[in-house]
């Protein structure tokens, strides 16, 4: 009975590994493509609202405009990294979770080996 409930442990944890792996290959799949002009464009309207809201947009020099500018484009560029670093999580899951039944299910042949001579 203990080798088929460790059949079982391998076979959940395989299942497990190939449903995260799956889960975050859907995940990367709806990830957005942004290019150049996406970039820019979502930029210069994300620096003009919180420039409007904080009434600050006749005040700053063109030094202080670009620095800002930066600091949006990094702002947006680490919210898409983050998403993408998500997925990547769920996929290091799945992966490891499928290490593991590997690992179980050859513990299972060596100790049935051992066992047998």
């Amino acid at each position: 009975m203990q080798g088929g409930l460790r059949y079982r442990l391998a076979f959940l944890l395989a299942a497990g590994g190939l449903g995260l792996c799956g889960y975050a290959g859907l995940q990367w799949r709806a990830l957005p493509h942004f290019s150049e002009e996406d970039l820019k464009a979502s930029t210069e309207l994300n620096l003009q609202i919180d420039l409007a809201r904080q009434g600050l947009h006749d005040q700053l020099g063109a030094e202080q405009m670009e620095v800002l500018r930066r600091q949006e484009l990094n702002e947006i560029e680490s919210e898409i990294g983050a998403e993408r670093d998500k997925a990547m999580c769920w996929l290091a899951a799945g992966l490891a979770l499928l290490a593991f039944a590997s690992g179980q299910m050859v513990l299972i042949r060596l100790t049935a080996q051992t066992s047998v001579h």
